[in-house]
């Protein structure tokens, strides 16, 4: 299973944390885990690329970990793309509930 969490901080969405395999078929055929990999390829272009915005870009193939944080300063530029990955996989996780979970950490909450 996928466990994905985005995290917020002062109601924004600053950062999104992919760990772990879907699961749902052999590694080349599962279409989950195709869907949660282009899905968030094409959030860190949108930021990164198109937006230029200085994102932290975590890739590690054992694993299967990615992760993207948005600098506090320009946390408020990449809204529009952390939110629209948010729906996507909310609704991707709807689909598939046993391959992956969709979950938000509040940094500020306090304990």
């Amino acid at each position: 299973m996928t466990q994905i969490k985005f995290y917020l901080s002062q109601g924004n969405l600053a950062a999104v944390d992919l760990l772990g395999h879907a699961g749902y078929a052999d590694e080349g055929e599962d279409i989950v885990c195709a869907a949660i990999t282009s899905a968030v390829q094409l959030t860190h272009a949108l930021l990164y690329d198109v937006q230029r915005l200085a994102v932290d870009a975590v890739i590690e193939d054992e694993g299967a970990h990615i992760c993207l944080r948005l600098p506090a300063g320009q946390i408020a530029a990449g809204q529009d793309g952390l939110r629209a990955l948010h729906i996507f996989y909310t609704e991707l996780a709807a689909q598939y509930p046993e391959y992956l979970s969709v979950t938000e950490v509040h940094e500020d909450a306090e304990d």
